[in-house]
C-alpha cells in the first residue's frame, strides 16, 4: 500500500528532495573548498623547498599528508556524485523496506520500539495511525510518531530513512562479515545494496574469488534483495 504510494507520486517527491540534496551537496563542497586550500598550502611549502634549505622542515611527514589530503578530497567528490545521483527523477525504481528502530532512532523512543517490534510492528510501512494510538500509551510520543510518520507519507523524513527507502541499506553493514567484499565494492563507488547487481557479483572472479565464495556473496544479495526490496 505505502509502496505503491510513493511510487504513484515519486515525481513530485524527487522534485521536493532536490532541496535536501543542495544542502548536502553545499556541505560537501565547503569541505571541499577548506580541503583545496589546505592542499594549496602544503603545494606552496613543496614549491619553496630548494629556496627554504636554511629551515628544518619534515618533508616525508608533509608528503604523507599532502597524499592523504588528495585521496579524501578525491572521495569528497565521489559523495557528490552520489548524492547528485541518488534522487535523480529517472532514478527512483526500487524502494525498500525500513526498519522501525532507523525509523525512531532517538533513545526517547526506545520503548516504543521495543512495543512495537513485539508487535510484529518491524517496519515503517507497516504502521498506520490506528496502529500507534493504539500500542504507544504516552500521548505526547504517540502524538510525535504520528507526526513523523504523516511526515514520511507526504515523502518529508531524516536523510538516512530517504537513503535507506530508495538504496537500500549500506554494503558496509550488510556484508559486515566480509571485509575484503566491502573494499571491494567501495573501491567501484557501491555504497548501498541497490547499487549491487548480478554483474557486479560476477566480476569479483577478477579479484581472487572462487565459485563458492562468489556463490556466498550472491546469496547474501539475494537474500537481501527477497527480504527488503518492495515489490
Amino acid at each position: 500500500m505505502i509502496g505503491g504510494l510513493f511510487k504513484s507520486k515519486k515525481f513530485i517527491a524527487a522534485e521536493r528532495n532536490q532541496k535536501i540534496l543542495q544542502n548536502e551537496i553545499k556541505k560537501l563542497s565547503i569541505e571541499i573548498l577548506k580541503k583545496d586550500g589546505f592542499l594549496k598550502c602544503k603545494n606552496d611549502l613543496f614549491i619553496t623547498k630548494e629556496t627554504a634549505e636554511k629551515n628544518t622542515y619534515n618533508w616525508g611527514k608533509m608528503e604523507e599528508e599532502l597524499k592523504r589530503y588528495q585521496k579524501e578530497n578525491i572521495e569528497l567528490k565521489k559523495d557528490i556524485e552520489k548524492i547528485e545521483n541518488i534522487l535523480l527523477l529517472s532514478s527512483i525504481e526500487n524502494q525498500y523496506l525500513v526498519k522501525i528502530e532507523k525509523f525512531l532512532p532517538e533513545f526517547r523512543f526506545a520503548e516504543v520500539v521495543k512495543e512495537l517490534k513485539a508487535c510484529g510492528i518491524l517496519y515503517i510501512q507497516s504502521l498506520n495511525e490506528n496502529i500507534i494510538k493504539n500500542l504507544i500509551e504516552d500521548e505526547k510520543l504517540s502524538n510525535e510518531v504520528i507526526k513523523r510518520y504523516k511526515n514520511f507519507l507526504n515523502d518529508i523524513m531524516s536523510w538516512n530513512v530517504k537513503t535507506n527507502l530508495m538504496k537500500g541499506e549500506r554494503v558496509t553493514r550488510i556484508f559486515k562479515k566480509y571485509r575484503k567484499t566491502v573494499n571491494i565494492l567501495t573501491e567501484q563507488s557501491i555504497l548501498y545494496m541497490d547499487e549491487i547487481t548480478e554483474e557486479v557479483i560476477d566480476k569479483f572472479v577478477n579479484f581472487g574469488y572462487t565459485s563458492k565464495e562468489i556463490k556466498t556473496v550472491n546469496k547474501i544479495f539475494n537474500n537481501y534483495k527477497n527480504k527488503y526490496l518492495i515489490k
